[in-house]
């Protein structure tokens, strides 16, 4: 595997422990100088929604009058709002915003205003990446938010620390608190040893969630154990609204739907759930509602009138608010809508509360979902089918629509989606409801087609298979299990695709949960998809120092991949190149070069000498034999395979790049200082131009350059550099990791008249 040299020094008296750290650094760096100048990653909207937030917000005036003295004067601590689904934290939240914004324009301070949504890891990081550039963060803090980097929520706090004072940062529908944890969240994984940093839970408060006293972090959740947020936070929880509150909240959006009493007696029905008087009042005020009087609506309310009543037992606010949104979609059919609620049960299998791009949303496609027959003049017309169906679900507040990345979008709130998905499930369902079969079949089809437009190694993609991974795993919970064979193999290996662009863009801990995902759906241990993903998983288990259970991966997937589709498969062939790379890693130098040997000689007859697989392989072999002292062997080797890589990718290219590093260490391993030194300059100006001064690989080479002074006995020199790039890793990487450690190892040792040894891997 060309993880293109470039890796963490590890000194040659550091444990074996550490070498494993080491490797995983590796393959971060590597992902990371892949993504060259788009390190940063995509942000998106980070302006509240506060157009949607009613002019009086009923029955939260208690909470409201808390949350504002806490904005004047914040507490020192995380202020969280907890409930049931459709309690109106989001609202009570989004009121607070406005607010917010509304006393900086009245006043003198120009206090800032947040929104991230943090239902998933993606939305979390693309929106943390957006409030980091408004303050003005350096590409090395974006890499490190992005990437989920241990340093990542020290960097963007520092960053807020020295933000004017006053600000309101917002952690939306935060439904699974691990997500705002930062770095890897380990929960449910093997007893393997650590291989990295775990994260601690959020109740420690150092991850992306921490209190201070220059500005108020407000989140929003499900979860409203005290434990979760810690004994530091000020857990506020919101329940269903009183009677008069909410009666008032009907009369807001009905007032000619009857009486005051009346209003009490449907608010009464509808156990006081914001959500539910919500979309009750858009439903009775519609010109086309059959039930049109809070009566009228109660009545329809406690009676099985043609209504599609789907509920989980035990579950009376969910059988409230199902009933309510299926009388809005019965008055848009009868106002010429019926499409509408194919495009709702459509939206359900997609991930819950996260922007749906509507270009995502063929009306070609949709065809086969929307009426043959519609009124409204639309027949034969996709497109203006799909507009007039997203209008009148927008409109009974059964969609909300945003903007991602300047791109329109629509959201479902969670629990639009959890009860529409079991109208999915639904064994038997009226003729007016869509055949759940051809809902998900769609629904798959439009993210595969979508996601068979990108390419993988393009930087301007990754944002949106970012944005497509939050929903493909959706879709693997919410129709994989229903689908055709063929469908599911696409929907499978749009995944995998998927997977490999996020460890492209970083994004590797997101690509790993996905990629697991998925195999669980793999329709036997012979699938092609399958032997992919479990190719893909091995790697990943590489990248973290687990080379024992990357080693059992690959020989599997290698002996499936060789009985199913021979031995010169090419995939065959690129299931033992890794066999080869796992062995050097774990440092069987003897072994891994008969392995790239054997390797080699099948690729040269299979692909030919010039091939790119060829020359990785040529490339590993020479590194290989390097670590057994046979560096002019190695050298010549590699000053071949530069060549061919300097025609096949061209100058800069990381490869490129990666096979001068080589040079240079192998250079310095035969004591000829001066060029060593030559072309580790070369190497850091490449590294540099690509990745900036603090990317963990320009420190590598930064390191690998001090080592090289010291061999010269320029030792002043070689310690002023030491210390930098020792500095700089712990800002980058924290103290106890192992290229901080070898980086303090060295120093010591240079003030000792000792020079200690760098090495890395490929």
């Amino acid at each position: 595997m060309d993880v293109a040299a470039a890796l963490e020094s590890l000194a040659g008296v550091v444990t074996a422990g550490v070498a494993a750290w080491g490797l995983r650094v590796q393959a971060r760096e590597t992902l990371a100088r892949r993504r060259g100048a788009s390190a940063g990653g995509s942000g998106m909207s980070v302006a509240p929604p506060i157009g949607a937030v009613p002019a009086v917000v009923r029955g939260r005036g208690k909470e409201m009058g808390q949350l504002e003295r806490w904005l004047r004067r914040p507490p020192g601590a995380v202020v969280v709002l907890v409930g049931m689904g459709g309690a109106g934290k989001s609202t009570v939240a989004a009121a607070l915003a406005r607010h917010a914004a509304q006393t900086r324009r009245i006043g003198r301070r120009r206090a800032r205003v947040w929104w991230i949504w943090a239902a998933d890891p993606l939305s979390l990081a693309a929106g943390l990446v957006t409030v980091a550039r408004q303050l003005g963060a350096e590409p090395m803090d974006l890499e490190a938010i992005t990437t989920g980097a241990a340093d990542g929520p020290d960097r963007f706090w520092e960053l807020l620390d020295k933000a004017p004072s006053g600000w309101l940062l917002i952690f939306d529908n935060a439904d699974s608190p691990e997500v705002l944890a930062g770095s890897r969240p380990d929960a449910g994984r093997s007893t393997r040893p650590a291989a990295g940093p775990v994260a601690a839970p959020v109740s420690a408060g150092a991850g992306w969630v921490r209190q201070s006293r220059r500005g108020l972090t407000v989140v929003t959740s499900r979860d409203t154990d005290q434990e979760t947020w810690g004994w530091h936070a000020r857990v506020l929880p919101l329940g269903p609204l009183g009677e008069a509150d909410a009666a008032r909240v009907l009369l807001d959006l009905a007032p000619g739907a009857g009486s005051e009493a009346e209003a009490r007696a449907l608010a009464r029905r509808l156990g006081g759930q914001p959500l539910a008087l919500h979309l009750a009042g858009k439903y009775l005020r519609s010109p086309v509602a059959r039930w049109p009087t809070f009566a009228a609506y109660r009545e329809a309310l406690d009676s099985d009138g043609g209504l599609r009543l789907l509920d989980a037992p035990g579950a009376p606010d969910r059988s409230v608010l199902t009933r309510t949104w299926e009388l809005s979609l019965d008055a848009l059919a009868r106002e010429g809508v019926p499409q509408a609620r194919a495009l709702l049960r459509l939206l359900s299998c997609y991930a819950a509360d996260a922007s749906i791009p509507l270009d995502l949303l063929d009306g070609r496609r949709l065809s086969r979902l929307l009426p043959a027959e519609p009124s409204g003049g639309a027949t034969g017309q996709p497109d203006l089918l799909l507009e007039l169906g997203l209008r009148g679900l927008e409109r009974f507040a059964l969609v909300d629509s945003r903007s991602s990345g300047g791109e329109r979008a629509v959201a479902l709130h969670p629990l639009v989606v959890e009860t529409n998905r079991m109208h999915l499930r639904a064994v038997a369902a009226p003729s007016t409801e869509p055949a759940a079969s051809l809902v998900r079949q769609v629904a798959a089809g439009l993210v595969i087609d979508a996601l068979s437009g990108l390419r993988l190694e393009t930087p301007a993609h990754w944002p949106r298979y970012r944005m497509f991974g939050v929903h493909l795993h959706a879709l693997l919970d919410s129709v994989a299990d229903h689908l055709d064979e063929d469908c599911l193999s696409a929907l499978l290996r749009s995944t995998w695709m998927t997977g490999r662009a996020l460890d492209e863009s970083g994004a590797h801990e997101v690509s790993e949960r996905l990629n697991r995902a998925a195999l669980a759906h793999v329709p036997g241990p012979d699938h092609e998809i399958g032997l992919c993903l479990r190719h893909q998983l091995a790697w990943e288990l590489a990248t973290r120092g687990e080379f024992t259970g990357a080693e059992v991966t690959f020989a599997e997937v290698a002996e499936r991949r060789g009985r199913l589709l021979g031995a010169d498969h090419p995939e065959t062939l690129n299931s033992r190149h890794e066999l080869a790379w796992v062995a050097g890693c774990q440092q069987r130098w003897t072994e891994a070069e008969a392995d790239y040997d054997l390797v080699l000689e099948d690729r040269r007859r299979v692909l030919g000498e010039q091939h790119p697989d060829t020359v990785l392989t040529r490339f590993e072999r020479a590194w290989a034999i390097a670590n057994q002292g046979r560096y002019e062997e190695a050298e010549a080797e590699l000053r071949q395979v530069l060549s061919d890589r300097v025609r096949l990718l061209g100058e800069t290219h990381d490869r490129t790049v990666g096979t001068r590093h080589e040079l240079a260490w192998i250079a310095a391993k035969q004591g000829r200082l001066v060029e060593a030194e030559r072309l580790y300059e070369q190497v850091l100006a490449d590294r540099l131009r690509a990745l900036g001064d603090e990317h963990v690989s320009t420190l590598t080479v930064q390191h690998e350059l001090a080592w090289v002074l010291s061999l010269q006995g320029r030792r002043k020199e070689a310690a002023t550099r030491y210390a930098r790039v020792l500095d700089a890793r712990r800002r980058r990487l924290g103290e106890d990791h192992p290229g901080t450690r070898a980086t303090a190892l060295a120093l010591e040792q240079l003030g000792h008249g000792r020079t200690v040894d760098a090495r890395h891997l490929v």
